[in-house]
């Protein structure tokens, strides 16, 4: 008894559709898991990172050259991540001057119905999920006419282990010695409705010629801020 060719090609369609149908199904459930667990990272993570820890600087030697310094400790939790979008706000009548040691920096851009701005940092080489990257922000600013507010601030959107904050007055006399700088914390989602709260008060360092203080696990939901007089040039 013999086999036809049509048969042999019968049967080797068959095995092919067989192997197309279980191949486009894996590929379909693999698709699906990925969006689910995409959607559910975006819940947590709407930022698409951790924020672990940030420390932010503020220095200045003669009260008309700023340098305004961050460094963000986060962790990824998205699939893929190729930039990080720092917010800041620059109460100044100039514009500030970036840079990075770190990422490159991108595009500023203002964010609608808020009185700040936004600062693209793009990765040198994307990271995916869970690997962790340190955030570097660098910001120069000429405040010659003194038009910027005394403040340097840091939103806590998710848990954190600490956030710090160190103000280097370079320039002042014994006659600034026995100031206080304060700590203060307002919800974020309200804006300039919401009202400060008093947090602490800070003593000048006058050998280091500076404010420091530190918030071990703020709570999520505030932007925390340290501001300080003016010291006379």
């Amino acid at each position: 008894m013999g086999v036809s060719a049509s048969t042999l090609m019968t049967d080797k369609y068959k095995a092919w559709t067989a192997i197309c149908l279980v191949v486009a199904t894996v590929a379909f459930i693999c698709i699906q898991v990925f969006r689910i667990t995409k959607r559910q990272m975006e819940m947590q993570h709407p930022s698409g990172f951790l924020a672990l820890s940030a420390f932010v600087r503020y220095a200045s030697t003669d009260g008309k050259n700023i340098t305004y310094e961050v460094f963000r400790h986060i962790q990824v939790k998205r699939p893929c991540l190729s930039f990080f979008e720092h917010k800041f706000m620059w109460s100044g009548s100039i514009q500030p001057k970036f840079e990075s040691d770190l990422q490159e920096i991108g595009g500023v851009d203002s964010i609608k119905g808020e009185n700040t701005k936004s600062l693209k940092l793009k990765f040198k080489r994307a990271k995916v999920y869970n690997d962790v990257e340190v955030i570097h922000i660098k910001m120069t600013m000429d405040d010659s006419d003194q038009k910027s507010e005394t403040f340097i601030q840091q939103s806590v959107l998710s848990p954190v282990s600490v956030i710090c904050f160190r103000v280097e007055l370079l320039y002042t006399d014994t006659n600034y010695f026995g100031k206080k700088a304060i700590l203060t914390r307002r919800e974020t989602s309200k804006g300039h409705r919401a009202s400060d709260e008093t947090i602490g008060y800070y003593n000048f360092d006058a050998t280091a010629k500076s404010f420091y203080c530190s918030v071990a696990e703020p709570e999520p939901g505030y932007t925390y801020r340290l501001a300080w007089e003016r010291p006379n040039i």
